[in-house]
């Protein structure tokens, strides 16, 4: 199995493995199938994690961006259309991070009732929201701009 597996990194074909190894192509196919279901789903998780880790990269650096437009809006150095142009797009990132949320969310618990790897990704959740910057301590919805 391993000199097929190298043998297909190689990009060679069924058929050329089947004579290289002096095999049938049927037996480099049900191989093949073997290497698929063992590895095939390790990368797809991969790949989850990584989406995952991506979007949670975005929006903390959307909530970095905010967090700054805040300071904008609340500091006296600015003028009252700096300031307003400042809270419009605060607004808007705060709308597009809220969206980020709700599509995590539903995602998170499509995967759960499929009890596909739900355990691992609530746990990486219950990670992130331990390390966010905002926590919500900090959250104040009556915060003045």
């Amino acid at each position: 199995m391993q000199q097929i597996f190298r043998l297909l990194l190689e990009n060679k074909s069924q058929e050329e493995i089947a004579r290289e190894l002096h095999i049938s192509t049927r037996s480099v196919a049900r191989y093949y199938k073997r290497i698929e279901n063992r590895y095939g789903e390790m990368q797809r998780q991969k790949t989850n994690n990584t989406l995952f880790l991506e979007c949670n990269l975005l929006k903390n650096r959307l909530l970095t961006l905010y967090k700054a437009l805040e300071t904008q809006v609340v500091s006296d150095k600015t003028s009252g259309t700096e300031k307003a142009k400042c809270a419009e797009v605060a607004a808007n990132i705060a709308i597009d991070i809220l969206k980020m949320e709700s599509e995590g969310i539903k995602v998170v618990k499509e995967l759960v009732a499929k009890n596909v790897q739900g355990k691992n990704i609530l746990e990486n959740l219950r990670n992130q929201s331990k390390n966010d910057e905002y926590s919500k301590e900090e959250y104040n919805p009556n915060r003045k701009f």
